[in-house]
């Protein structure tokens, strides 16, 4: 790659993520339908297992967590609901929302993957260092809280 400008990196670094999050989904998705889920409900599942605890998250928290929308969101609880993967339960914090929690069926449809999951994502970092590896962590770290700043103070604006 020929030496490239500030915004040209910039750029260059964001439209790969998104390039990489596109194939990512469609490789990682032919390894999920094992389990009969998608990779977007496979990260779902992933998440509330592994960050959720005993009393689970609220979809607010998955979608904060998850950077989708209330819509997208909530479409995805009905169709894990749908295959028994999860279940909601009263939030005994909220009166008004609820918390959701993977089912056993849901927890084993992540433990199914799991030996997967090292082979599928080492392999395809083959050749970058840990070095590499951490400071791509950090430069994608870094540009989510800047869009999320960003994504905060435009739902701000457009509520005044």
């Amino acid at each position: 790659m020929s030496a490239l400008d500030r915004p040209s990196l910039a750029r260059s670094v964001l439209l790969d993520a998104v390039r990489v999050s596109n194939l990512f989904d469609r490789r990682w998705g032919a390894v999920t339908q094992q389990a009969d889920v998608t990779s977007a409900q496979w990260l779902t599942l992933a998440l509330l297992k592994r960050e959720g605890g005993e009393e689970g998250m609220t979809p607010t928290e998955l979608c904060r967590r998850l950077c989708v929308s209330k819509q997208n969101m909530t479409g995805m609880i009905l169709r894990l609901e749908k295959k028994g993967l999860i279940e909601r339960r009263p939030d005994t914090h909220d009166r008004r929302s609820f918390r959701v929690l993977t089912t056993m069926a849901g927890s084993t449809a992540v433990s199914n993957l799991a030996p997967f999951e090292d082979d599928f994502f080492l392999r395809h970092v083959d050749g970058v260092s840990d070095a590499q590896l951490r400071e791509a962590v950090t430069c994608l770290q870094t540009a989510l809280k800047h869009l999320e700043a960003e994504e905060k103070r435009a739902k701000q604006a457009s509520a005044s």
